[in-house]
């Protein structure tokens, strides 16, 4: 997972990143290249991420919460994409550990319902 959502290939993760967590799992980085983002074991990876870590996927009911505090708290201080994603996930994760004992976001909202 990464900043909040799994990505949809291998261009949205920061090399540096690739490269640390191949050190840490003794794989070489242009493994991931053969890795194919969309496909059925990549869906159950993401499933068994999700059931790892106690994150769901966003609901309809989650995104019309979420929308409202972003309408309410923040749009009328910040308008610029990074760090509206970055207050966004930082609240979402509150307010689902608070209600649930668990993280929160699953769905990065400015990517829409896959991501």
């Amino acid at each position: 997972m990464w900043r909040g959502r799994f990505p949809k290939m291998r261009l949205e993760l920061p090399r540096d990143a690739v490269e640390h967590v191949g050190r840490q799992v003794s794989v070489a980085t242009s493994e991931l290249a053969q890795y194919d983002f969309t496909s059925r074991t990549a869906k159950r990876h993401r499933s068994e991420i999700r059931d790892l870590t106690g994150w769901h996927e966003c609901t309809g009911t989650d995104m019309v919460k979420l929308t409202s505090w972003l309408v309410d708290e923040i749009w009328h201080d910040e308008r610029r994409e990074e760090p509206i994603r970055a207050e966004l996930l930082r609240h979402a994760r509150r307010a689902d550990r608070a209600a649930a004992g668990r993280p929160a976001l699953r769905r990065d909202p400015f990517r829409g319902p896959s991501g």
